[in-house]
């Protein structure tokens, strides 16, 4: 828990609306509501102040009356959305987007804008992995602002697609390997990588910084999961920045950050397992995200009282 109890900020009566995050998740189809939405409350769950949702017309009434915490814009059109987007501390992108030619085009406005604002990180996940290869070019030098996060399947496909001449093509089991290939593609790409699986392996490129995290979770995989841990990266690693004092994001925070939230969310499954067993599904994983913070929250109380007597 030290590195968690590191980076959540002090509560206190000093802070305003959107100190502690302003977190922003663009997904979302007629085909799938669920992700967008497990990926955009799993930041207010933890402490985040205000999530945004930039979702196809069609889903976004269904993404409304599941949380009247949400703001939900009914476009997924970067220029529509742009001004928005500018106020954000973190982005994720591609929960439930579909694979359409519009998604490749739209990473690749998301992407440049990315690269032009040094106060704001982007998480890409699900269909967005889908589009990688295409908008390969525009990932140079973004090791300090981008994270990939693809679970086993969606790592093979990529590596796969980045080094088709590769043996294996990055299916393999062996720990040692999976590292080197994860390394392999975030220096490739100039990105950081999260491979998630039963051990999760996080990279910018240098094989001296990765970190692997091996904390005990659920023996159930149920579909949302990755989307909660999703908006745990993006936020994590806003806070991750936040928790230095810098103004601009480092490669440190978005390592801190992918590790911070992979322990949470680690947490948070194990705790839904056990109370829940094999029916658990992504929404008992939210909810069980509240004890987690609690129990993070009670080792930063003498902290919060040598604030409070100053």
């Amino acid at each position: 828990m030290a590195l968690l109890r590191r980076l959540f900020p002090v509560l206190g009566k000093h802070l305003r609306k959107g100190d502690c995050g302003k977190i922003g998740v663009i997904g979302g189809s007629p085909d799938y509501t669920g992700a967008p939405y497990f990926a955009s409350i799993t930041p207010m769950k933890i402490g985040a102040d205000l999530a945004f949702v930039y979702a196809h017309s069609d889903a976004a009434p269904v993404i409304k009356s599941y949380s009247p915490e949400l703001i939900v814009y009914p476009s997924t059109d970067f220029a529509t959305n742009r001004h928005s987007i500018e106020r954000l501390d973190a982005l994720v992108f591609g929960p439930g987007l579909g694979r359409q030619k519009h998604t490749q085009n739209l990473l690749a406005d998301v992407v440049n804008f990315v690269r032009s604002k040094q106060n704001l990180c982007l998480v890409i996940d699900a269909d967005g992995l889908f589009f990688i290869k295409e908008c390969s070019e525009l990932f140079k030098g973004c090791t300090d602002k981008v994270i990939i996060t693809p679970n086993h399947r969606e790592f093979v496909r990529l590596y796969t697609q980045m080094f088709p001449n590769q043996p294996k093509g990055g299916d393999t089991d062996k720990l040692e390997i999976q590292c080197e290939m994860a390394d392999q593609l975030a220096k490739h790409l100039e990105v950081t990588v999260m491979r998630k699986g039963e051990i999760d392996i996080i990279s910018n490129g240098s094989a001296a910084q990765t970190r692997l995290v091996q904390a005990d979770t659920s023996m159930r995989r149920c579909g949302g999961q990755g989307d909660i841990l999703s908006g745990a990266t993006a936020l994590f690693a806003f806070w991750a920045r936040k928790a230095s004092g810098a103004d601009i994001y480092s490669s440190e925070h978005l390592l801190d950050g992918a590790e911070a939230a992979s322990l949470l969310v680690r947490n948070a499954s194990l705790r839904t397992f056990q109370a829940v067993g094999r029916s658990m599904n992504a929404a008992d994983v939210i909810d069980h995200i509240v004890p987690v913070v609690r129990d993070i929250d009670s080792g930063l109380s003498a902290k919060v009282a040598t604030i409070t007597t100053r």
